[in-house]
């Protein structure tokens, strides 16, 4: 195809994740001019990047189709496994749509190869709150477990749970069984699908009754278990059961009721009481009553309306749209089994006046797996990768004999579930080596490729293979999606260690989808408070872990409780574990201690209790930082489950004693947090009002400094590395700690590298240093 140089404008994204420099990058042809904002086309909407980082991968996903991060945006990597390693396993990919249109072959694509083609552009959701300092987002950003997650907001609630207490049991209850229900029908498994692996699909009618005499009753039914049609017999809520998620739902592009209208072309406005608004049900609130199923989701929009000149790589033949709105969501968890995949959800809307016929979709990538350090050409020059037909899945994986050895990992992309079963799929396979030019330049050329049916055999030598995988209905020559309607399509982007791990991770990734993207889970989080004394503390936390229920295994198996302690940066140091004296089965009980329950606890004189644990011979002036964790009996395939620390830890810092010379004056306590800095860190907690709209003030800590009300008798003094003098401050505000706006005095924000700083108090002088890493 023809080559342009291209620039995709990327508004100013706080910074995420593993530092990518453009040297250690592989190398890529020119193109040609930017396409700029396309204001005629949408003048709310932003390209946009964002990193998934809450499991064990850091996943750059673009607001566009595109994966990746081939424009090597600071502070973003592709795919890094496992995280924070320093590896990265993508270079770039993104979907491709196809079809036919008045005898035409049409695809629209988000990259083939280098930089993207930009046959994508995003549409604006108005979606707050925001993920970074564009004034303009374009991204939902919601979870069903935590509110904030380093520099980013998340609107908190879970799919089927009624956060907002509005259900009426005298009104909503329309199943009898006095309580609110995600599936008041009894429907069971997801259409066209075979749930229960018997060979047979939707095969069971809810009646009660164990129609395929398989011993289980219901557990794969027909549409009599799907009420309001979302191909997902498992959620048939009542109402007031996830009715105000994240935004406007009048206006986010999807079909939030379920009776095939979208937005204002809906009689009811898709269910929004209150079109224009945040707050979709009329009570006040805003976004309270969301349907997260991921601790992590992303969603965005985009659309191939795109006039020509816009397009930033057009193939030979132009780009034609085939007038589709896609939107686009991703999900992350941080669960040890699941961590190490992320999975997209797609749904395909023709919003043209014309039928898509023979539609196909494909995705592309040109993954480079790369070890920490290694030269991204050298990286990309030396892969290998194959078609995975018992899991729909293509496979990139390193050269295991060359000079730099075996690669860090596997790299892989998983067809997970289609409208028709898997095994009734065209499926195609291509790889292609990008130094012998084996890129399709045309429309047609990229048809005919998605569309054939045709596996490529094992890449016969190690190079820079670009793979796709494609697929579509068989028996029907690919999709048909009329105008109005919508194909779902759901991938996974899954890493591993090697062949038979990402094996493991892509099976974990098709059982998530069959349970509503949902896995087994951890026994909930212990709610503990935490008493300071002048040198201890006493940890207090309620029982409410051993109550809880794991939603998919319906067993509650909560185990034990530890309690971790960590200082500044330093690794996080088991205090003390807990667990119940019993016998685990098979493969869990060598690691069952039976270390016995807590013996001090605290009675209460409305009969309830908490236990209690104290950590003693705390140093005067020090932070801590705690977190009280529960972990489960064990689950099959998938380990022992802890209760995370995200969102769940504490600080507290014990006082400085009034008198005494040596925690007043020792000025070899102080030291700076975050070290090294990182873009963000989770103490930046306050967005701040800025004429660009909101934005995070970045801090640096000063922490173990003396307690002094004094001015001028605490400074502070900040050096680069070079011995220039930067910045002062003058610590005076009676706490052990101060921070830093990481300005100089000339009010220029500080680069990466190594500083310098003295404390100087009471005739001492203190010399230490930290990192910044942007």
């Amino acid at each position: 195809m023809k080559k342009l140089k291209y620039t995709l404008i990327i508004i100013a994204v706080l910074s995420l994740g593993v530092l990518v420099h453009s040297a250690d990058a592989k190398r890529v042809e020119d193109r040609g001019p930017s396409r700029s904002r396309l204001d005629e086309i949408d003048p709310g909407a932003r390209p946009d990047v964002i990193a998934h980082d809450i499991g064990n991968v850091r996943f750059t996903i673009g607001n566009y189709g595109q994966a990746g991060n081939p424009d090597n945006i600071p502070g973003f990597s592709g795919m890094e496994f496992p995280i924070n390693s320093g590896n990265n396993f993508l270079f770039s990919a993104g979907v491709w749509i196809g079809a036919i249109v008045n005898g035409n072959r049409l695809v629209s694509t988000a990259t083939d190869g280098d930089n993207g083609t930009g046959e994508f552009y995003p549409k604006n959701i108005v979606a707050t709150p925001f993920s970074n300092t564009s004034s303009n987002p374009d991204w939902h950003l919601t979870s069903k477990s935590i509110d904030r997650f380093d520099d980013r907001f998340f609107t908190l609630g879970a799919k089927d749970f009624d956060e907002d207490g509005d259900w009426d049991i005298s009104t909503d209850d329309w199943d009898g069984n006095l309580r609110a229900s995600k599936n008041y029908d009894g429907g069971r498994g997801l259409i066209g699908f075979d749930d229960d692996n018997d060979g047979l699909i939707d095969e069971e009618i809810v009646n009660g009754t164990d129609d395929d005499a398989d011993g289980d009753i219901d557990e794969d039914t027909d549409i009599s278990g799907d009420t309001n049609n979302d191909l997902n017999c498992n959620y048939d809520p009542e109402p007031h059961i996830d009715e105000d998620p994240a935004g406007d739902m009048a206006r986010d592009y999807s079909d939030n009721d379920f009776d095939g209208l979208v937005d204002a072309e809906d009689g009811d406005n898709d269910g929004d009481c209150c079109p224009g608004l945040l707050d979709d049900d009329g009570d006040g609130l805003q976004d309270e009553d969301g349907n997260a199923r991921g601790a992590q989701e992303y969603y965005a929009v985009f659309m191939d309306d795109i006039q020509d000149e816009f397009v930033s790589s057009p193939d030979v033949d132009g780009h034609t749209p085939l007038g589709i709105v896609v939107t686009q969501r991703t999900y992350a968890f941080p669960e040890a089994y699941a961590g190490d995949f992320i999975l997209l959800d797609y749904r395909i809307r023709n919003t043209s006046p014309l039928a898509l016929r023979n539609v196909f979709i494909a995705m592309f990538a040109d993954p480079d797996i790369q070890a920490q350090g290694e030269p991204g050409d050298a990286a990309s020059l030396d892969d290998f990768n194959y078609y995975d037909s018992g899991r729909l899945m293509a496979v990139q994986y390193d050269d295991l004999e060359d000079d730099d050895g075996p690669g860090p990992g596997v790299f892989a992309m998983r067809v997970v579930k289609t409208p028709v079963a898997l095994d009734q799929l065209r499926v195609s396979f291509r790889n292609f080596d990008r130094g012998s030019g084996g890129d399709p330049e045309t429309n047609s050329d990229k048809f005919d490729m998605i569309s054939s049916g045709d596996i490529d055999p094992l890449s016969p030598e190690a190079g820079d293979w670009r793979m796709l995988i494609s697929f579509g209905a068989d028996a029907t020559d690919g999709f048909t999606i009329r105008p109005g309607e919508t194909l779902p399509i759901t991938l996974a982007y899954i890493a591993g260690d090697d062949t038979a791990d990402i094996g493991v991770n892509a099976e974990w990734a098709l059982a998530m989808y069959l349970n509503d993207f949902q896995g087994p889970s951890a026994p909930d989080a212990p709610e503990y408070a935490i008493d300071v004394y002048s040198d201890r503390t006493r940890i207090r936390w309620k029982p409410n872990a051993e109550v809880s229920v794991d939603a998919i295994t319906g067993d509650s198996d909560f185990e034990g409780y530890r309690i971790e302690r960590r200082t500044g940066q330093l690794d996080w140091q088991r205090l003390v574990e807990y667990d119940v004296l019993d016998t685990l089965p098979g493969e869990f009980q060598w690691q069952n201690f039976n270390y016995g329950m807590p013996t001090d606890t605290i009675h209460y004189p409305d009969s309830t209790f908490e236990y209690a644990y104290w950590d003693m011979n705390l140093i005067p002036g020090q932070t801590y930082e705690y977190v009280v964790r529960a972990f489960d009996k064990g689950v099959f395939g998938a380990g022992v489950l802890e209760s995370g620390r995200t969102g769940n830890t504490r600080s507290v810092s014990i006082a400085a004693q009034a008198g005494s010379g040596a925690a007043a004056t020792d000025l070899s306590r102080v030291y700076v947090y975050p070290n090294p800095y990182k873009g963000s860190h989770p103490g930046e907690k306050t967005p701040i009002s800025t004429p660009a709209g909101l934005e995070f003030k970045r801090q640096l800590m000063f922490r173990g400094l003396p307690t002094n009300t004094v001015q001028g008798k605490c400074i502070i003094r900040i050096f680069s590395l070079g011995g220039d003098y930067l910045a002062s401050i003058d610590h005076y505000n009676g706490s052990e700690q101060t921070s830093w706006d990481m300005r100089t005095r000339n009010d220029q924000e500080i680069v990466s590298g190594i500083y310098y700083f003295t404390v100087e108090y009471g005739g001492e002088q203190y010399l230490d240093k930290f990192v910044v890493i942007k």
